[in-house]
C-alpha cells in the first residue's frame, strides 16, 4: 500500500518558490505570478500511526509547513520532477534515516517535486520551463499518477571473446559494440595478445583494460612518444632560441631522452631528486598528492597537496561533478593518511551573464553551470568540513566546449603517524566507507572522450553523487593516529572505482566482489568492480591487524569488510559468485597499451610577439570608470559566500578582508592544525590567464607560475621554499601535429621557469579532451604554488591607513620573456620586507594589471589612492607586485607610485568611488543575490538588560566535563574542543552510531547516561544528514526527543547543568522544542524556527554581534552591549517568530545576542535574532560560529573577534576558581 504526502512551505517561508519564480522570469523573459514548489513523498507499506509519526516528526514542521494528501490540480499547469533512481538520492536516504530512528525500521519512500503554475501557461512555455528545471543527467520528468517501479536492475551476463575464432570482420563489431574510449590500435593489441597468450578474454576484462588504459588514469596522451617537433614556421619568431635552448636542457637531463609530455613536466624534479638536491620531498610508492616534509620546531610533519578536475561530469552535471571534484581531491591526501585542512576552487566558464537563449545546443547554460557547480562544490566542502578559502572562476569562451572544475586541497599528519609498506603475500585488502551502485561506471573512460551531442545524452551513468557525511567519517578515521599506523598502503576509489583502486595496490592482488556492500541488489560483477561510488577506500594491512582496523571503523560509524589479499603472483584476478571474472597479467595491466607516437610542429599563430600583456591598451576615463566590470575582474564575492572558510579555526586570511569585507584576498592561507604547532602556515595560490594563453603559450605558462608565485610572495611566503603542481587542460589533440604543438610549448615553458627559478614542480594532472564539436578550450595551465611561512609573516591585500607609501615592484619583460634575475631580486625584496614588518598590505598583478590592484586594495577599508605615474596601469605585467609601506624606502627595483587616499586621484583627476565600487559589486548580483539585501521582515525593539547578580554553579567542582556529540552530519567538533580547552575541563566526544538497529539503541541508551554524567552537553555545528529531509537537525532533534534522552535530558536541566548548539545545534535545539520550552517536546505552530535564507543560499561571512543580555551562565562574564566580530556560516539561519513570541523572549531576557543591523543580518532573521537562552538561562542556542577563533584567525577581519561564552559557562561551574585557557 502506497501513501502519498505533499508538503509545502508556508507563504512568508516559501523562499525556495519565491527565488525560482524570479529566476525563471528572469531568465526565460516570462512573466509568472506565482509557482508552487510541492515536495512530494510516496510511503510503502506503512500503517496510519506511522504515517502521523513520519510526516510530523521527519517530512513537516507545523510552524514552517503546510500537509497535504491531496492536491487540486484541475485546470493547473503542473509537471513533477524525480532524482534518477540510480543515484544516490539524500533526502530518500535521510528520511528513511529518520523513520528508523523512530519506528526501528527503515521505512521505504519515494521522493520528488511538483511544480505547480498559476498562470494559464501555453505548451511551448511549459516545455521551455521543464528544459529549464530538469537536466536529464540527473533527473526525469516524473509520471504523477504512474505506479511506481523497481528500479532497472539489469544483471549483464558475461560475454566470452576467443579471438582465436573469431574473423577480423568482426573485431570492429566487438570495438564498437562495447564503446570503448580506447584507440582501434589498443584493442587490436588486446586481440594480438590474446591470440598469442590463447587467453579468451571476457567483456569485464575488456571494460577493466578500457579504463586502465584511459586518459584520466593511465595518462595515454601525456605518455604519447613525440618523435618529431618541427620548429620550421617559427623561424624568425624571438622565442625560437629559447624553446631550442629549453630542449637541449631536456635532452642532457632527461636519462631515457624520450620526448613525451609527461617527461618534460617531470623533467626538472627528476632532475633534483638524482641529484640529491631536494631535501624536504617525500618519496614513496604512493603518489596520489605531491608531499612534503614540515618541520614544525617540536614535531615533524608531512604535508600532502594536490589538484584534480572534474571538467566532463561538472559540464553534464555541475551539482555532482562539482561535489566530487572536492571529495576525489580529499581523498587523494586522505589516502596518503593526511588530514585535509585547506580547500581551493579554481574554474573556467564562458560568459555567466549571457542571455540564455545563446546557450548552445544540447547544453546547459553557462549561468547554470556556474551556479550549480558552485552550489554542490560549497556544500560537499562545507558539509565535510573542509575550508575552502580561495575561490576564482576564470571566463573565456572556449569554456563552452568544456567546462574547467579544479578542486585543490592540503593535508597534513605526523610522520610518526604513518606507515610506508611495500604490501606482501596474505596481507589484507580492506574497503572501507559508503556503498557500492551503479553510479559513475564509465567516468574514468567518458571524460577521456570527446564530447558530442549524443555522449551527452547517454553519461548519466558516469556523474556519482556524493555523500559528504560519509567522507567525513573517513577523514576521522584515518587521520587517528593508531588507525593509520596499521594502513601499509591505501588508495582512494575514484577513477575505475575497485578496479582500478585496489588493482593498483600490488602486482598481485586477488579481490572478491560478493564481500562488496551494495546500495541495492541485482548490480553485475563489472558494474560492481567499475563502479565509481564515492566516498570509498582500500586499505592494505596485516591479517593480524584486520580485526582492530574494522572495529575502529565501527566506532567512526563506518563499514569496512575484507574484499581480497595481496598474492605473490604476478596477475591481478577478481572472483564474483564462485567464479572468476577478472585473470589478466600484470605485466599486460601495466603496458599501458600501445605506445602512441606522433609527430609535432609549433606555429606562430599561439607564439604571438606584441601587444600580449595589454601593455599599448589607452587610457580612458571611460575605462578607469567601466573596467571593474569585466568579467575577470568584477567582485565574485556573492558567490564565494557559499563556501565555508572559517571551519577548523585555522583560516588566518578571509577571502575577503577589511573593515567592510570588500578587498579580495589572493592566497589560501592556513595555520597547520597539528596539536604542538602554534605559528607555521601553509599558503596557496595559482596563476592562469587564458586571453594570454591563446596568444602566446610558451610565454603564457612561464607567467602562469610566475603569478602563482608573486601571490604567495606577496602574502608573506617563503619563495626559495615554493613548491608547484600544475594543472593541464587541452583541446582533444588526436593526430594533429600543429595541435600537439601548443602542450609541448607550455610544458617546456614551464620546465624553463622551474629551472630558472629552481622551484620545482612535484605533481599535477592533465585532462586532454576539452573539445565540443568545433569549440576548444583555451590552451590551460593552471600553475598552483605552495609555500610555507611563520603566521606573523602573513599580511593582506587591503590598504591600512591614509598617507602610507605605495610603491611597485615593477617586473618588465627581457627580450619576451620574463626577467628571471630582476623576479627572483623582486621576490626576495618584498619577502624581506615583509619580514621586517616594513610591508602591510601587498597584491601581486592579475589580468587588471595595476589597475585591478589599486581599487582591489582600497575597497576593503575604504579608502583610495592618490597617485602619479607614466606606467600603463592595465598592462598584465605578471610578477610585480604593489607594496603599502607607512616607511621611505629605497630599493632599485622600487617605483613610489604615491600614497593611500580617501579619494581616487589619478594623475590628479578625481574619480568617484561610489560609481567605481557600484560597477565592480553590481555584475554578480545578476546571478547571486547579495547577503547584505537580507534584511529582516521585523523590525527591532531595542532591548537593554542590566545586568543583574552572576549566578553559579551551585556545587564546588575542580573538573568540568565537557560532552561533545557528534551526529552523522556533524563537522564543528575540533572548534568546540579547542574552544573549551582549559586546565579543568576534560571533553569527551561522542559519536552517535546509526549502522543498524541495534546500534542506534545502544547509542540513545548510551548518550543518556554521557549526559547525566556530563556538566556541559554541546551539540556542534555541521548539516545533520546533510541538512535532510527538507531542512536541518531534525534528525538530531528526534533524538532528543527519544524518552531515554529527553528523561536524561531533564535531569541535567534539573542539576543546573548547560547546554550549548551552534548553528546546526541551534536547529536542534529549536526544532526539538527543547530550546524554547526547556525540555524537549512536539513543536506547535507558534513555536520560533530557523529557515532557509532569505537569499536562498548558503553564506559564510563574518558579522559583527551584539550582547544584549548579560544574565545567564553563558554571557554573564560578557559585557552589555559588547561587539563582536564572528563568523556565520550556515544555510538555514533565518530566525522566524511571531510578534507575540518575540514579545515573550524579550520579557524572559532570552534574547542574549543580536545582529547588529540591518547588513550585519545574513539571513534576514526577524528582529536582527543571532542567539536566544531557554527560560531557566541554561540552555543557549546561536547561529554565529563563536568557537572559529584564535590569536591569528583572519588576521584581515578587524575588531573583538573573541565572544568568549566559553570561558563564561566554565567559570560558572568553577566559581572563583583559577585555571589556564
Amino acid at each position: 500500500m502506497i501513501k502519498r504526502v505533499y508538503t509545502k512551505k508556508i507563504k512568508d517561508y516559501d523562499v525556495e518558490s519565491n527565488n525560482l519564480k524570479e529566476e525563471i522570469n528572469k531568465n526565460l523573459l516570462l512573466n509568472l505570478k506565482s509557482i508552487k514548489v510541492y515536495n512530494c513523498y510516496d510511503l510503502f507499506d506503512v500503517s496510519e500511526t506511522e504515517l502521523t509519526t513520519i510526516v510530523k516528526n521527519i517530512l513537516s514542521e507545523p510552524n514552517t509547513d503546510q500537509v497535504l494528501y491531496n492536491v487540486n490540480l484541475e485546470s493547473k499547469k503542473f509537471f513533477a520532477v524525480k532524482v534518477l533512481d540510480s543515484q544516490y538520492n539524500p533526502r530518500e536516504e535521510s528520511a528513511m534515516d529518520c523513520s528508523n530512528l523512530l519506528l526501528s525500521r527503515k521505512v521505504l519512500l519515494k521522493h520528488f517535486k511538483l511544480y505547480v503554475f498559476e498562470n494559464n501557461l501555453d505548451y511551448d512555455t511549459l516545455v521551455q520551463i521543464k528544459n529549464y528545471i530538469i537536466n536529464p543527467i540527473e533527473c526525469y520528468e516524473y509520471d504523477l499518477f504512474s505506479k511506481h517501479k523497481e528500479f532497472n536492475l539489469t544483471k549483464s551476463e558475461t560475454t566470452f571473446y576467443n579471438f582465436n575464432e573469431l574473423q577480423n570482420t568482426n573485431l570492429e563489431t566487438i570495438y564498437n559494440k562495447n564503446n570503448l574510449a580506447m584507440s582501434i590500435e589498443d584493442f587490436n593489441f588486446i586481440v594480438e595478445w590474446s591470440i598469442k597468450n590463447n587467453k579468451v578474454i571476457n567483456d569485464v576484462e575488456l571494460h577493466l583494460l578500457d579504463t586502465y588504459w584511459s586518459d584520466h588514469c593511465r595518462h595515454k596522451t601525456f605518455e604519447t612518444l613525440i618523435n618529431n617537433i618541427n620548429l620550421q614556421n617559427i623561424k624568425g619568431n624571438i622565442y625560437l632560441e629559447s624553446i631550442k635552448g629549453i630542449l637541449d636542457y631536456y635532452y642532457k637531463n632527461n636519462i631515457k631522452k624520450q620526448l613525451t609530455l609527461m617527461n618534460i613536466a617531470t623533467c626538472y624534479i627528476k632532475k633534483l631528486i638524482s641529484e640529491n638536491k631536494i631535501e624536504d620531498l617525500e618519496l614513496s610508492e604512493e603518489i596520489n598528492a605531491s608531499s612534503i616534509y614540515v618541520d614544525l620546531e617540536k614535531t615533524k610533519c608531512i604535508v600532502q597537496f594536490k589538484n584534480e578536475t572534474h571538467n566532463h561530469p561538472t559540464e553534464i552535471e555541475p551539482y555532482g561533478g562539482a561535489a566530487t571534484c572536492l571529495g576525489g581531491a580529499i581523498r587523494d591526501p586522505l589516502s596518503g593518511r593526511a588530514y585535509v585542512y585547506q580547500g581551493l576552487r579554481v574554474t573556467g566558464s564562458g560568459n555567466i551573464l549571457e542571455d540564455i537563449k545563446n546557450t548552445l545546443a544540447n547544453k546547459l547554460p553557462q549561468q547554470k553551470i556556474s551556479k550549480v557547480s558552485a552550489e554542490g562544490f560549497s556544500s560537499y566542502g562545507n558539509q565535510i568540513g573542509v575550508p575552502t578559502t580561495l575561490v576564482k572562476e576564470i571566463y573565456h569562451e572556449g569554456y563552452k566546449a568544456k567546462r574547467l572544475e579544479i578542486g585543490a586541497v592540503v593535508g597534513v599528519t605526523k610522520i610518526e603517524n604513518i606507515r610506508r609498506e611495500t604490501p606482501k603475500n596474505k596481507d589484507i585488502i580492506i574497503l572501507v566507507g559508503g556503498a557500492t551502485g551503479k553510479d559513475g561506471i564509465g567516468g574514468a573512460t567518458g571524460s577521456s572522450k570527446n564530447q558530442n551531442e549524443e555522449s551527452l545524452k547517454n553519461s548519466y551513468s558516469e556523474v556519482q553523487k556524493g555523500n559528504p557525511v560519509e567522507e567525513r567519517k573517513l577523514q576521522r578515521l584515518f587521520s587517528k593516529p593508531n588507525v593509520s599506523i596499521l594502513i601499509k598502503k591505501a588508495n582512494d576509489l575514484g577513477a575505475g572505482g575497485i578496479g582500478v583502486g585496489a588493482g593498483e595496490l600490488s602486482d598481485g592482488v586477488e579481490l572478491w566482489l560478493d564481500n562488496v556492500h551494495l546500495k541495492y541488489k541485482g548490480l553485475s560483477g563489472k558494474e560492481i568492480l567499475l563502479s565509481e561510488s564515492q566516498e570509498r577506500m582500500v586499505a592494505v594491512i596485516s591479517p593480524k591487524d584486520m580485526d582492530t582496523f574494522i572495529n575502529e571503523a565501527l566506532k567512526e560509524n563506518l563499514i569496512a569488510v575484507k574484499i581480497g589479499e595481496i598474492t605473490n603472483k604476478n596477475k591481478f584476478t577478481v572472483w564474483y559468485k564462485d567464479e572468476i571474472s577478472v585473470d589478466l597479467n600484470r605485466d599486460f595491466i601495466n603496458s599501458g597499451g600501445i605506445k602512441n607516437i606522433i609527430d609535432a610542429e609549433v606555429s606562430n599563430e599561439y607564439l604571438i610577439e606584441k601587444n600580449i600583456l595589454n601593455e599599448n591598451e589607452i587610457f580612458s576615463n571611460e575605462k578607469f570608470y567601466n573596467k571593474v566590470s569585466e568579467l575577470n575582474i568584477m567582485s565574485q564575492k556573492p558567490m564565494i559566500e557559499m563556501f565555508d572558510f572559517s571551519i577548523g579555526s585555522t583560516t588566518v586570511l578571509a577571502p575577503y578582508g577589511g573593515l567592510y569585507q570588500l578587498s579580495e584576498t589572493q592566497v589560501s592561507c592556513q595555520i597547520i592544525p597539528i596539536k604542538e604547532n602554534k605559528n607555521i602556515c601553509t599558503i596557496m595560490s595559482y596563476g592562469y590567464d587564458p586571453y594570454l594563453f591563446e596568444r602566446n603559450v610558451y610565454l603564457g605558462s612561464m607567467l602562469a607560475i610566475i603569478e602563482s608565485l608573486a601571490k604567495v610572495v606577496a602574502a608573506g611566503g617563503s619563495f626559495n621554499s615554493s613548491k608547484l603542481t600544475l594543472q593541464e587542460y587541452f583541446e582533444k589533440l588526436e593526430k594533429n601535429k600543429c595541435k600537439w604543438g601548443k602542450p609541448i610549448l607550455v610544458l617546456l615553458g614551464a620546465l624553463l621557469v622551474q629551472k630558472e627559478l629552481n622551484i620545482p614542480a612535484i605533481g599535477g594532472k592533465d585532462s586532454m579532451s576539452g573539445t565540443y564539436k568545433t569549440l576548444n578550450v583555451p590552451p590551460t595551465l593552471v600553475s598552483f604554488a605552495l609555500s610555507t611561512s611563520k603566521v606573523q609573516n602573513i599580511i593582506s591585500t587591503d590598504f591600512k591607513k591614509e598617507n602610507n607609501n605605495i610603491y611597485y615592484f615593477k617586473h618588465n619583460l627581457l627580450n619576451g620573456l620574463p626577467d628571471f634575475e630582476q623576479i627572483k631580486q623582486i621576490f626576495n625584496d618584498v619577502e624581506i620586507l615583509i619580514k621586517e614588518k616594513k610591508v602591510v598590505s601587498a597584491f601581486a598583478i592579475q589580468q587588471g594589471g595595476l589597475y585591478e590592484a589599486l581599487i582591489k586594495m582600497s575597497l576593503g577599508n575604504d579608502l583610495g589612492f592618490n597617485i602619479q605615474t607614466d606606467i600603463n596601469i592595465f598592462e598584465k605585467s605578471y610578477g610585480s607586485i604593489v607594496i603599502e609601506s607607512p616607511f621611505d624606502l629605497e630599493n632599485k627595483n622600487l617605483i613610489r607610485l604615491g600614497k593611500v587616499h580617501k579619494s581616487y586621484i589619478y594623475n590628479e583627476k578625481v574619480f568617484d568611488k561610489e560609481i567605481i565600487k557600484n560597477n565592480y559589486l553590481s555584475p554578480i548580483k545578476k546571478i547571486y543575490y547579495d547577503s547584505n539585501d537580507a534584511y529582516p521582515e521585523k523590525n527591532i525593539t531595542t532591548i537593554n538588560n542590566n545586568q543583574k547578580e552572576k549566578k553559579y554553579y551551585p556545587l564546588d567542582l575542580n573538573l568540568i566535563k565537557v560532552l561533545v556529540v557528534i551526529f552523522p552530519g556533524t563537522n564543528c567538533e575540533y572548534d568546540i574542543r579547542k574552544a573549551f580547552k582549559h586546565t579543568n575541563v576534560i571533553c569527551e566526544e561522542f559519536i552517535f552510531n546509526n549502522l543498524n538497529n541495534k546500534l542506534i539503541n545502544e547509542s540513545i541508551e548510551l548518550l543518556a547516561k554521557k549526559i547525566i554524567e556530563s556538566h556541559i552537553f554541546v551539540i556542534p555545528g555541521g548539516f545533520s544528514l546533510g541538512d535532510e529531509p527538507d531542512g536541518s537537525g531534525k534528525y538530531i532533534a528526534n533524538v532528543l526527543k527519544n524518552e531515554t534522552v529527553k528523561n536524561a535530558i531533564k535531569k541535567f536541566l534539573n542539576d543546573k547543568k548547560l547546554i550549548l548548539g551552534i548553528c546546526n545545534g541551534f536547529q536542534a535545539l529549536i526544532k526539538s522544542g527543547l530550546l524554547t520550552n526547556s525540555e524537549p517536546q512536539d513543536l506547535l505552530q507558534t513555536d520560533p524556527s530557523l529557515i532557509k535564507n532569505n537569499v536562498n543560499r548558503h553564506v559564510s561571512k563574518y558579522v559583527t554581534c551584539k550582547t544584549v543580555s548579560v544574565n545567564n551562565p553563558w554571557t554573564q562574564d560578557l559585557k552589555l552591549n559588547q561587539l563582536n566580530n564572528i563568523p556565520i556560516s550556515h544555510g538555514e539561519g533565518r530566525f522566524v517568530i511571531d510578534e507575540e513570541g518575540y514579545n515573550e523572549l524579550v520579557k524572559n531576557d532570552q534574547i542574549v545576542f543580536e545582529y547588529l543591523d540591518n547588513h550585519n543580518n545574513p539571513n534576514g532573521s526577524y528582529y536582527n535574532i543571532e542567539g536566544i537562552v531557554s527560560k531557566c538561562g541554561l540552555i543557549l542556542g546561536k547561529m554565529g560560529h563563536s568557537e572559529r577563533k584564535g590569536d591569528y584567525i583572519c588576521k584581515n577581519i578587524y575588531g573583538d573577534k573573541n565572544q568568549d561564552i566559553f570561558s563564561s559557562a566554565i567559570n560558572y561551574f568553577l566559581k572563583n576558581k583559577k585555571g589556564e585557557l
